[in-house]
């Protein structure tokens, strides 16, 4: 199959690259930076430049991409940012804006039969459920998950010009390359006690890079996947205590928890919001009252459609991945990269997926 992915040298799309390259896939990276992604020609992906909030550099991306009939587009590009902060301008400009180009370049300019979409179950809410599906009806709240929310529709009215489309939602994404949830709990556990809301009895589900992966080719190669929208997780039940627990088992890091009722976090978290915010106007402080009303809540999504319909099944259970992704952190951090890893560090303020 000829493929193009988007957000190539991210988390979710560098893993999917491997996984496609085992597959014996043709592959085109659509990247901003060719020197950063240099690590994935070892997998056989031809590397095109392009910045998906810049129409001007896709059209200069065409000339590389133009003759090619794709089979699939993997869009797994994104700006992320904590639950309700971020930019609102600038998110929506590369997560609405950026797929409203490579849409538009799918069905006006390259010959493409399937694009699949990475948006977030970010897009269902806080919502107060043991188990959320995929039918549940869409509360985002936050510029963050608003604006994937609002990718999501274009997505569908591209769909109504005969684009075969696949929405998948994942959960929190963890994996070596991970440079935005793992960087934020390592860095926190050997300091003060870690906060746990309401004694962080909520659930928090959690799913491996190489599952998400998994679902993206089922996605883009099951016929029964056209048109759908389907959770991603790894099928388990973890709260955020267990998480924590066991990124501090692997770590070696210290834990210390504080079991925080509900009322006194939001309040605390407020007052430490207002006076970060005064310091640092323009940086998003780590926690926020959004946040802890978010921690407050489950965040458990049911999986059984994917199974039953494309048949996922995830393989990396919790505590074997977070000790893979922990012991590339380190590595990573302290120096002793591969080349690869070297090639693909962390730059700017703009993450992809």
């Amino acid at each position: 199959m000829n493929v193009l992915v988007t957000g190539a040298t991210g988390l979710v799309g560098s893993h999917l690259i491997e996984a496609l390259a085992e597959r014996g896939d043709r592959i085109w990276a659509l990247v901003r930076n060719p020197k950063r992604a240099e690590f994935l020609r070892s997998f056989g992906a031809q590397i095109v430049q392009g910045d998906l909030i810049d129409p001007r550099s896709l059209e200069e991306a065409l000339r590389a991409l133009a003759p090619v009939d794709f089979d699939v587009v993997y869009h797994c590009a994104a700006r992320v940012a904590l639950p309700y902060q971020g930019d609102r301008r600038e998110l929506f400009r590369t997560n609405v804006e950026g797929t409203r180009h490579i849409l538009n370049l799918c069905v006006q300019s390259l010959s493409v039969e399937r694009f699949v979409f990475v948006s977030s179950v970010a897009v269902y809410g806080d919502v107060n459920e043991n188990l959320i599906r995929e039918d549940h009806p869409l509360r985002p709240m936050g510029p963050y998950a608003e604006s994937k929310a609002a990718a999501e529709e274009l997505v569908r009215q591209y769909a109504q010009q005969g684009l075969e489309v696949v929405i998948l939602r994942p959960c929190v994404i963890y994996g070596p390359r991970d440079r935005n949830f793992l960087p934020q709990i390592l860095e926190t556990l050997p300091g003060k006690p870690f906060p746990l809301v309401s004694g962080g009895r909520q659930p928090l589900d959690m799913v491996y890079a190489t599952d998400v992966a998994q679902a993206l080719i089922l996605a883009g190669t099951r016929p029964q996947a056209a048109g759908q929208t389907y959770n991603v997780t790894d099928g388990e039940l973890h709260t955020l205590r267990e998480v924590v627990e066991a990124f501090s088992r692997v770590s070696g890091l210290p834990l210390r928890t504080l079991s925080v009722p509900y009322p006194v976090a939001w309040g605390l978290a407020a007052l430490s919001y207002a006076w970060s915010k005064l310091r640092h106007p323009r940086k998003d402080p780590l926690l926020a009252p959004s946040g802890v009303r978010a921690m407050a809540r489950p965040h458990h999504y049911d999986i059984s459609k994917i199974q039953r319909e494309l048949g996922y099944e995830p393989r990396v259970k919790l505590e074997e991945g977070l000790r893979r992704a922990v012991d590339w952190y380190f590595r990573w951090k302290e120096g002793t990269k591969t080349k690869e890893e070297e090639a693909e560090a962390a730059y700017g303020s703009v993450r992809e997926m």
